[in-house]
């Protein structure tokens, strides 16, 4: 090769092109288009590719889309620092750190954590187990741990769960709609495909086996240890029923409370007024007194003008009250171990019941029918009992 450029023969080469300079225009020409084709068509293919890979990722719907079998190492080294991170920053009550590795966090969460943090010591043996999400770049993340208490020599395991996303930057981050607080709380709105494949998420075997183990952990810690009893049962969830009690949630949900009563009441007045000239004796369902009828929700008569008591006899609807969970637990769509599962929540959740169905306990649940779903009545502790 070095022997064919020498001297000589690119003098040759330079007399050939000044000699045929017009074909060897030519030919340029030509073989510029050529390599522009050549780019085109390799461009299209790829956009082509593209186009289809990203067509094909945003046809999987939520309905058709499965998890892979086993959990994944995708992104591992890069969660288990997010998380350690987001652990260390929980413990020590540093909310501005806390506020950058999960967003959004509200500010009745920011008091949850002041409150419940100064209980924590340390958590340790931080282990995460990672499934990848529907959508490229996001993770749905068990995580195994082990909390120890301050005063108390016996860690409790515990399994946490958290939905990771990657941010336009590439750097990952806990998308706290979906913490344990709000799922239970729903201040932030939940997207109900995310909840539908947390769904089936927590519905897999792997999630299964994972979650036992880590109750048979817990409930073998918590009975060799009185001190850790105490501070699971007694200390910690104490602080949390006085945390909800002030909380502005609490606040929040006594004010709808008064403002459902308030529209009751305004609508009752409004039904009283409708009759005009006739005696109204059932606020509820304006019958008049001039006529002979039936009520129909209590067999009575209405020949005489009264003051309507049936409203008293009526079934009322159980008050709202807080039970807080005693362990993982299940929360299904029906009263029934047959029903659909909705996910898990672990032990020292606060809820809101509305009463009881059976062996059931019915509570307020973003995913659930009209906001309501189901949990063991066994598993729940109602608040100040």
């Amino acid at each position: 090769m070095k022997d064919f450029f020498n001297k000589e023969t690119l003098d040759n080469i330079k007399q050939f092109c000044a000699e045929n300079k017009k074909y060897v225009g030519v030919a340029g020409v030509l073989v510029g288009l050529i390599l522009i084709l050549i780019v085109v068509v390799a461009g299209g293919n790829n956009g082509r590719q593209s186009n289809t890979e990203a067509g094909s990722q945003t046809e999987i719907s939520v309905k058709d889309f499965e998890f892979e079998k086993d959990y994944t190492n995708d992104a591992k080294d890069d969660i288990s620092t997010l998380l350690a991170d987001y652990y260390k920053a929980y413990v020590g009550d540093d909310l501005d750190t806390l506020g950058k590795l999960a967003t959004p966090m509200s500010d009745n969460e920011k008091s949850y954590i002041g409150v419940v943090s100064q209980y924590y010591e340390s958590v340790n043996d931080i282990t995460p187990y990672t499934k990848n999400g529907l959508k490229k770049g996001t993770y749905f993340v068990s995580v195994k741990n082990s909390i120890k208490f301050t005063g108390v020599d016996t860690q409790a395991p515990t399994l946490d769960f958290f939905y990771i996303e990657t941010d336009k930057d590439g750097k990952l981050f806990i998308n706290n709609v979906y913490s344990n607080f709000n799922r239970t709380y729903c201040e932030n709105e939940l997207d109900d495909d995310i909840m539908e494949l947390i769904s089936k998420y927590t519905a897999s075997s792997e999630f299964a086996d994972l979650h036992e183990e880590v109750q048979k952990a817990y409930e073998q810690a918590v009975g060799s240890d009185a001190n850790l009893k105490t501070m699971l049962e007694t200390t910690l969830t104490g602080a949390i029923k006085q945390w909800y009690t002030s909380s502005g949630i609490a606040n929040l949900k006594k004010s709808d409370a008064d403002t459902q009563t308030t529209e009751a009441d305004t609508q009752q007045a409004d039904d009283a007024s409708q009759s005009g000239d006739q005696q109204t004796t059932d606020a509820n369902a304006g019958q008049t007194a001039d006529q002979q009828t039936t009520d129909a929700s209590a067999g009575q008569t209405t020949d005489q003008q009264t003051t309507d008591t049936n409203a008293a006899e009526q079934p009322q609807a159980p008050a709202e009250y807080q039970v807080v969970t005693k362990d993982v637990v299940k929360v299904r769509d029906g009263a029934s171990t047959d029903a659909k599962e909705l996910g898990l929540l672990k032990e020292q959740v606060t809820l809101t019941a509305y009463g009881t169905e059976g062996d059931w306990t019915i509570v307020s649940y973003s995913a659930g029918t009209n906001g309501r779903a189901y949990i063991k009545t066994e598993n729940l502790q109602t608040v100040g009992q």
